[in-house]
Formats: C-alpha cells, structure tokens, sequence
C-alpha cells in the first residue's frame, strides 16, 4: 500500500491534499479517488502562493514541469483520451492544479468534470492503489 507523504500541506493557508502519495520537483502529487474519472490527481505547489504570477519565473516554471510531467504519468497509467487541466482556487486559494483524464466514450465529454452527470463515488481501495502504482511508475524519479 502507498504510504502518505509527510508534508502536503501548506502552513501558511492550510491547504491540504487528501492523498498526498508522490512529490515533484516543487509540488506534491494528491490522488482523488472519483469512480468517474480514475486516475484523478491534484498537484499541489509546496510554496504558499495565490496566483501563477506571484511566482517568480523559475518556480513557475517548475510548477508547470510538474504539472505536465503528472499528467504524462496519469495518461499513460489510465490509458486517458486527453488530460482536462483545472486551476481555479476559489475555495482553497493555494496554486494548484486538478488532473482529470477522460476517455473516449465518457457521458458529455465535452462538459467539465464538475458538471458530469454522474455523482462521485469513491474507487474501490485495490484498484485506486493500483493506479497510484501504475502513475509512479510513469514519474521520472520513481523508475
């Protein structure tokens, strides 16, 4: 089973992941255990900031890296059709970024996530234990 990260959390505004369970060059790797969209993840920066551009450049920089190189793992663990990216911080004013892969055949792929039809239920525990395994296996520094 994958152990939690010790840190993911910010200690300036409290922002959490919910199943922290790789890190990144500058972020941290949360998994979100959602039947509709498995392999769902958030990429949590590890530096308190509110927006992209209270970032200097190279931290920036970084936080995209790790961005992309999450949802590269993600596609290729779950097979996706295309990866949505989500950066809002309306309730958790903290940069981050949700990692949603879709596939082909999904009901209204053209709707984001938060209005899918179908309500959110949790992953059975083996096979989202098997998809975070599956997503380290793709992140350049678990190989």
């Amino acid at each position: 089973m994958t152990k939690p990260l010790s840190v993911a959390a910010c200690a300036t505004c409290g922002f959490k992941l919910s199943e922290p369970f790789a890190k990144l060059a500058v972020s941290d790797l949360g998994f979100v255990s959602d039947d509709r969209f498995p392999g769902r993840c958030i990429v949590m920066l590890r530096h308190h900031a509110t927006e992209l551009f209270d970032l200097d450049s190279a931290l920036r920089h970084a936080f995209a890296d790790d961005v992309s190189t999450a949802a590269r793992a993600i596609y290729l663990a779950v097979n996706a059709f295309k990866i949505n990216y989500e950066i809002l911080g309306n309730a958790d004013p903290h940069v981050h970024c949700h990692l949603v892969p879709r596939q082909l055949g999904e009901p209204k792929p053209k709707v984001p996530a938060w209005l899918h039809p179908k309500e959110q239920n949790e992953l059975a525990a083996a096979e989202a234990e098997e998809i975070k395994q599956r997503i380290k296996t793709h992140l350049p520094h678990w190989r």
